[in-house]
């Protein structure tokens, strides 16, 4: 298990929120806790599929106004739940059935844009993050697996005052797969490429307390 890379991501986000909250006196700070359902996804292999079961989620953001409707945010999304493997026939003796308890965690940091309208109290937005997913089977002879991932989603923010609101999103998650990266050369040019793929798609629904913090 990489759990000292873990820990180092982890500090990080700590050290980044503590500074935040430091100059929370010249900035608008929105500290979000939140719970939801997140859709585990699955993944076609050689020999069969492995299905992440859909669970609760549970999580925090803490974003960072930049200018009036934009933040900077950083969030973390856990779920606890189980994983299903199952072969296709012709590999049902060599790689049996089998059900393992396993977490999901989402890092990421983003942009969150939200919409102007006539009334402030509403405000709906979208948002785009790049981060981590790290996929913690609870095996002893199983490794974890960190990957990179992107995501997307829509939301939106009602604010009661100034400092209370409620916040709900849904949110599409990529985990990626890195294939290769080269240059080509020929009569239309030349240039570079990355490959990667997204061997599961992943999404949750959410929603949270708004507590907002700073000027206004």
């Amino acid at each position: 298990m990489k759990k000292p890379l873990f820990q180092k991501f982890s500090l990080v986000i700590i050290l980044l929120a503590f500074s935040t909250m430091i100059s929370a006196q010249d900035h608008k700070v929105e500290l979000t806790p939140f719970g939801g359902y997140m859709l585990g996804g699955s993944i076609k292999f050689y020999e069969g599929k492995f299905k992440v079961n859909n669970a609760a989620c549970y999580g925090g953001m803490l974003a960072v106004q930049v200018r009036s409707g934009v933040f900077i945010e950083m969030s973390y999304t856990g779920m606890t739940t189980t994983g299903d493997w199952r072969p296709y026939n012709s590999y049902s003796i060599d790689y049996p059935e089998k059900t393992v308890d396993m977490a999901v965690n989402h890092f990421q940091i983003g942009s969150v844009n939200e919409l102007p309208l006539d009334n402030e109290s509403i405000r709906p937005y979208g948002t785009v993050s790049v981060g981590t997913t790290w996929f913690n089977p609870k095996e002893s002879n199983a490794d974890d697996e960190w990957l990179f991932s992107v995501a997307a989603g829509l939301g939106l923010k009602y604010f009661f005052n100034e400092r209370i609101g409620i916040r709900a999103q849904a949110r599409l998650l990529l985990p990626l797969v890195y294939n290769g990266a080269g240059f080509y050369f020929g009569t239309g040019g030349s240039g570079a490429y990355v490959s990667s793929t997204a061997p599961i798609v992943q999404g949750d629904f959410t929603g949270g307390i708004i507590i907002a913090l700073g000027n206004y």
